[in-house]
């Protein structure tokens, strides 16, 4: 047996990050974080108050041994008390909500690497088939039910096989013939209570890696789950929902925010994520504990106040309202003069991502009006609409400065950066757009001066606007763009989505032009977190359908060809292969050959606001994907200081 170590070093620098991968090292076991030999039973007064009253069993009952329980790394013991305040525009911040609390099967250190978390322990096969995991014994769920391997497999066959929750297959469950193409999912089985084990018929290197990132979680409450699939139907319409999908997607899928569902985060859901004031209280069987054997979290309630804009949320902000969020790094002056007044501090952690969001753009590559396909797919275009703009305005408009003029690209200290890739067609250059717009068949004129098809029929680029992040910046970026692509002949339009419309959009290959956030790329290695660099599912707007036939084997979407069907020939090899960094650069290549992603600033620090008496969250972390973005704070380990 032995284990995957990558060696995965990221290392915080003043003016940048490493991330780069190397071969795997053969070791017998693994290890969790801290373990403690005696458990000093302790917990929350108000659950002490509960378990006196005869409202819950001793905190002995409700948590692992001390061999299972999990001792959260921390820099200070805390006390109890107190509700973190935050910010919420409803379900649009459900996943800003959710990864503050996730609590996955496996998850990313700060240094690159993974640890189990849910799980106790793992070992991987020499082959890299079949990898055991092993789940730590005396786990409940928040209702107090035992967590066991039942969960785990019901999750995958029940849930995850039958897209019970509206999702493909997600792909680190696939291991590909890299002679044949061919995916093949794995098999998940029950060893015993409290071992799971998953096979492949193909090897997969970097499947711990991945299921950090595709699947989070890897389990659900069977219990809770299978009574409610035994008349979908009927389930759907007593508890309010259209239809048994859209009980699934709530359930299976947006899970953490829906009250009474069972849940292993330290925070369960009191109402509708839509209320005025949407509130999570302590998790009275929550696994983790302190050095001291204090059981977590710390904080009693995490509360979520409704805001209608950003304006809003700086207000709070400036008024000490918010205990701990992501600003915009335009109102950093402002937010600093009144730190001390309104008893914050400002943080700035650095981030994995290619450009500042607001400025990135997708063309979809596989939009359905094949005229539009055309011209999208075509280099030249691209190259167009990229140097048409003038870099320097967006710079100081969208970012205040912080955001330097760039394209979309590997930011420096990472994987595959390239000084050559962050300038590539930033020079600004109407002139030069125009004679390559004109040379791809976008010559001809209306009697406005906008370009149209050779046919004399309309050409227009409708930008779309998803509202979720600072979405005034990006629909100030919308008009920006509308103003120095119409000055090339580009008629453009801007239309704002909310962001469940705006996926199920994208999902169907509907969109045409998305601007923003919202599939930007955030990634530090294309192997590790391969979701929007290459197609493999429904997630990349450039990519569009190309990801859908790839999920499907070809039952579907949009068959990928020339460079891109190199993308995922390049990730399948690096799937097999210990030593996946030479893949990983000649899919950036790619990246770097085409733009498929345009951008027009580079991406700017991420601006942390944090009351001045809230402990251990750190000064200096990284906000990316891969660490689930403040959810590497692990605000469980959170405390008020007095």
């Amino acid at each position: 047996m032995k284990k995957i170590a990558l060696t995965v070093i990221l290392t915080v620098l003043a003016c940048g990050l490493v991330f780069a991968g190397g071969k795997s090292e053969a070791k017998t076991t693994t290890t969790n974080a801290k373990t403690v030999s005696t458990v000093v039973v302790k917990e929350a007064p108000e659950l002490a108050a509960k378990v006196a009253a005869g409202e819950l069993p001793p905190l002995e009952q409700r948590i692992p041994d001390a061999n299972n329980v999990l001792v959260s790394n921390m820099e200070s013991t805390g006390t109890y008390g107190g509700n973190m305040k935050f910010v919420s525009n409803g379900s649009g911040s459900r996943w800003t909500i959710g990864k503050l609390m996730e609590e996955p099967m496996f998850r990313f250190k700060l240094d690159g690497t993974i640890e189990p978390n849910v799980a106790k322990d793992y070992s991987i096969s020499d082959d890299c088939r079949v990898y055991t995991i092993y789940l730590r014994k005396g786990m409940k769920w928040s209702d107090g039910v035992p967590f066991t391997a039942d969960d785990v497999v019901f999750y995958y066959n029940d849930m995850c096989l039958t897209k019970w929750f509206g999702k493909s297959l997600y792909d680190c469950f696939y291991s590909t013939n890299t002679e044949t193409g061919v995916k093949t999912p794995c098999t998940v089985e029950k060893v015993d209570d409290y071992t799971v084990r998953v096979t492949f018929v193909d090897p997969n290197v970097t499947f711990l890696e991945s299921l950090s990132n595709d699947s989070k979680w890897f389990f659900a409450p069977k219990h809770f789950i299978e009574p409610l699939m035994a008349d979908s139907d009927a389930s759907a319409k007593a508890l309010g929902y259209s239809d048994a999908k859209a009980m699934g997607k709530a359930y299976g899928y947006y899970y953490w925010e829906i009250p009474g569902r069972p849940t292993l985060r330290p925070w369960v859901a009191d109402n509708d994520i839509n209320s005025e004031l949407h509130t999570y209280s302590r998790n009275p069987y929550y696994w983790k504990v302190d050095d001291e054997g204090k059981q977590l979290p710390y904080v009693n309630q995490l509360q979520f106040f409704k805001i209608a804009d950003a304006e809003q949320s700086k207000l709070r902000a400036l008024a000490g309202d918010v205990d701990f969020a992501a600003m915009g790094l335009g109102d950093y002056a402002l937010l600093k003069a009144n730190a001390e007044k309104g008893g914050y501090e400002l943080y700035t952690w650095a981030t994995t991502s290619w450009a500042t969001k607001a400025t990135v753009v997708h063309f979809n590559q596989t939009i359905k009006d094949l005229r539009y396909r055309e011209i999208f797919q075509k280099k030249e275009f691209r190259e167009a609409m990229s140097i048409s703009v003038d870099r320097e305005e967006v710079s100081e408009l969208i970012t205040d400065g912080f955001g330097a003029p760039s394209q979309s690209a590997v930011p420096e200290g990472l994987l595959g950066y390239s000084s050559e890739w962050t300038n590539k067609w930033t020079d600004y250059d109407p002139a030069k757009a125009n004679k390559l717009l004109d040379s791809i068949g976008l010559s001809k004129k209306d009697k406005n001066g906008y370009r149209t098809f050779a046919d004399g029929s309309e050409f227009v680029i409708n930008i779309q606007v998803t509202d979720i992040d600072d979405v005034s910046t990006t629909e100030k970026m919308a008009e920006l763009l509308a103003k120095y692509w119409g000055a090339v002949g580009i008629k453009t339009t801007e239309k704002v989505y909310a962001r469940d419309l705006m996926t199920e959009i994208c999902n169907a290959n509907d969109h045409e032009v998305l601007l923003g956030p919202l599939n930007a790329i955030n990634a530090s290695n294309p192997i590790l977190r391969p979701n929007g660099i290459i197609p493999l599912g429904i997630y990349s707007a450039w990519a569009g359908a190309y990801g859908e036939y790839t999920a499907t084997n070809g039952a579907s979407g949009v068959k990928p060809e020339g460079d891109v069907a190199k993308l995922i020939e390049l990730y399948n090899k690096a799937k097999v292969s210990p030593d996946y960094v030479p893949y990983a650069k000649e899919i950036l290549k790619l990246h770097q050959e085409n733009i498929w992603e345009i951008a027009y600033c580079a991406a700017s620090p991420t601006l942390i606001i944090k009351n001045a008496k809230l402990q251990n969250i750190g000064s200096n972390l990284i906000f990316c994907e891969e660490f689930r973005d403040l959810g590497i704070a692990h605000i469980e380990n959170a405390y008020f200081k007095n």
